[in-house]
Order: structure tokens, then C-alpha cells, then sequence
């Protein structure tokens, strides 16, 4: 669903509390349930990255209410983000949205995505500089590390997956 005009920071802020991830996307708010399907396949993944970080403190772990503000001015809300303590001012995470370039945004595909929009949001994350994006597709079981537009790698079910560097 889009809502049109000339929308602001301001304008997202100010959008209900009801469940839905809103984002902010060249001046219009963006919002996409996702279902329950996909939830759980976020859940799990931000489980596995928080419980190496507990192991390996040398960042932090975010859910999609996260907020990133980009360079290119759009508030964007990977399904799960991945910022390293350097980035973030004193090694906390801010109060507000992060104005900062995560190290990694994961989406995980739900059925009503477009894939035109999701291909769209990750070109963005690179063009913006994160240097690792992973799309999990649940139907297909099978995850792509995109660490650049021509820089893919394909994962099945099976494989082993990192997040090096």
C-alpha cells in the first residue's frame, strides 16, 4: 500500500502502531504486512545472528521496526539488520532511527512481494553502501548474498551460510 505526497520522517513517525512495517521511499510511506510465514523465518534468523553476537559481541541485531535512515534520505526496515559496534555512536544503538549504513539487511520474501519493489530495495541497500544483503525466499528454500548487483551466490537448504566478513 502506498500513501502518496511528499511524505516526511515527520509523517512516518506519526504512522499508527498497528503491526505493519512503514518505510519511507522517495517521499511516499511504504507499508507491507508480511504474515506469519515470514515472521517466523525473520525470527529465526535474527535468533541465530543474536545468539553469535552474545558469543561474539561485535555488534548489534535489529527487528524490522529498526528504522535505517539512508544516505539517499529513505528510511528503509530490513527484516533483519546487522550494524557493527564501530558504527554506532559509543558502541550503543541510538534512540531513534539509525543514520548509519548497515553491515548486513536481510529480507525475507513474503507472497504479496513484489519482486520488481524487492529488487528495487536491494539495489538500494548496495547503492547506499551495505556491503552484504541476503534474500531469503521460503518457498524456494534458498537464500542470495548479493555483495553486488553482478556479485550473487546462491544457498540451498543444506548449505552453510556466513555473513564474512
Amino acid at each position: 500500500m502506498k500513501i502518496p505526497g511528499a511524505a516526511t520522517v515527520e509523517d512516518l513517525l506519526r504512522m499508527p502502531k498497528d503491526g505493519c512495517i512503514y518505510e519511507l521511499v522517495d517521499g511516499e510511506i511504504l507499508v507491507s504486512p508480511a504474515g506469519m510465514r515470514h515472521s517466523e523465518i525473520a525470527a529465526k534468523i535474527l535468533a541465530i545472528v543474536a545468539a553469535f553476537l552474545e558469543q561474539h559481541p561485535i555488534g548489534k541485531v535489529y527487528t524490522p521496526d529498526v528504522g535505517i535512515s539512508l544516505p539517499n534520505g529513505n528510511v528503509r526496515s530490513p527484516d533483519v539488520t546487522f550494524v557493527r559496534n564501530e558504527k554506532l555512536p559509543g558502541g550503543k544503538s541510538p534512540e531513534g532511527f539509525g543514520e548509519l549504513v548497515p553491515d548486513l539487511a536481510v529480507e525475507v520474501l513474503s507472497p504479496n512481494d513484489s519482486l520488481k519493489e524487492v529488487g528495487r530495495k536491494i539495489g538500494e541497500f548496495l547503492e547506499c553502501g551495505v556491503p552484504a544483503v541476503w534474500l531469503v525466499d521460503p518457498k524456494r528454500e534458498s537464500v542470495t548474498v548479493y555483495r553486488s548487483l553482478s556479485e550473487t551466490q546462491q544457498f540451498s537448504a543444506g548449505d552453510i551460510l556466513t555473513a564474512e566478513p
